[in-house]
């Protein structure tokens, strides 16, 4: 995938892994394999943007996070953040970098320091950053608690007194607290009843706009996914095998795997979801210590063709200007049901675009 800016790119991103050792031994330690949990993942995010990033468990969507905000090392790849290469520096030089990236978690109970006062938690970061007397952040913090729909006066209140959905708007708050440019949302939304889950995507639309803010959301419910973001990513075993505008994604998948996720999503037509056939993946998810070779999805890709998926790595390129994806046999259209299509009878390869 081209990285190339154009200039109002907030986050770039060019081939990052993050490869995790494992080892044999209690005293000589000796490495005899390598969990490649992010494998050269390339995007570009632009200011006031939302991108979405889904795929199963495991798939590297949180460790590819933690690697962009520099809380796991990466092993090989560059994150540039508002064009300056952030990749090397120091956990000092970090710091005043910081609060312009923040993030809110997924599990509201175990985020929120339980031993803390709220406003304590919210104001933590103003503190760090030596933001403002106490007074003034105090107001901050009762303002924010107001812009996140609570009470000013639940400032002195435990955690534990509060709903699951009332815990996730404290932790929004506490993401808003130093005014980032920047917030990671790791599945924020999870571990909540579905009508407090469209409150919370609703509060995060509304401070988009009203504070310009750029996210990166993880989800695995793909109409999460598609009520909030811009454009979305999907990832597989460390890669991203397709980014897309998310109304073109979801209209034609170009990628076997991601219409394999479309096709399990409910449909609110009896009718409509009698009629349509889903695609269930044979096998499970590859052991990522020992990835297949090639595409990674081949072994269990219903349009796999030997000698070419399991020998040639496809990259994530352009098929259409901005609909990438990583195939070799790009889905033609959809909704098709693929698992009837028989493999020898696959389309020819599809040149990339650019």
């Amino acid at each position: 995938m081209s990285t190339a800016q154009t200039g109002n790119e907030l986050l770039v991103v060019e081939g990052l892994k993050k490869h995790f050792p494992v080892t044999r031994g209690i005293i000589f330690q000796k490495e005899i394999a390598t969990v490649k949990a992010v494998d050269g993942v390339s995007f570009a995010l632009r200011e006031g943007e939302t991108l979405g990033i889904v795929g199963e468990s495991g798939c590297g969507k949180s460790t590819l996070v933690r690697c962009i905000l520099k809380l796991l090392e990466p092993t090989a790849g560059r994150v540039l953040f508002q064009g300056e290469d952030i990749t090397g520096l120091s956990r000092r030089e970090m710091r005043p970098l910081r609060r312009n990236m923040m993030m809110v978690f997924q599990d509201p109970y175990a985020s929120l320091n339980a031993r803390k006062r709220v406003g304590f938690i919210i104001g933590e970061a103003l503190e760090l950053h030596r933001i403002g007397t106490p007074a003034e952040r105090r107001r901050r913090v009762q303002e924010l608690l107001e812009v996140v729909g609570l009470n000013p006066e639940h400032y002195n209140r435990f955690p534990h007194e509060f709903s699951g959905g009332q815990r996730q708007r404290i932790g929004v708050a506490r993401a808003l607290a130093v005014n980032p440019k920047l917030i990671f949302c790791d599945e924020p939304v999870s571990a909540l009843d579905v009508s407090v889950q469209a409150q919370i995507l609703n509060l995060l639309k509304d401070l988009q706009r009203e504070f310009g803010l750029t996210y990166v959301f993880i989800a695995h419910d793909l109409n999460v996914v598609r009520h909030i973001s811009d454009r979305v990513m999907v990832m597989y075993l460390g890669k991203a095998v397709e980014l897309a505008v998310r109304d073109e994604l979801y209209a034609q998948p170009k990628h076997p795997y991601t219409g394999a996720l479309l096709s399990a999503v409910p449909i609110p037509s009896p009718d409509t979801g009698r009629a349509r056939k889903s695609v269930v993946l044979e096998g499970d998810v590859p052991n990522p210590i020992n990835p297949p070779a090639a595409c990674n999805f081949h072994p269990r890709c219903p349009r796999f063709q030997a000698g070419r998926c399991d020998v040639d790595t496809p990259p994530l390129a352009p098929i259409l200007d901005d609909h990438l994806v990583a195939c070799h046999y790009p889905l033609e259209r959809w909704p098709m049901d693929i698992a009837e299509q028989p493999a020898a009878a696959a389309a020819q390869p599809v040149e990339s675009a650019g």
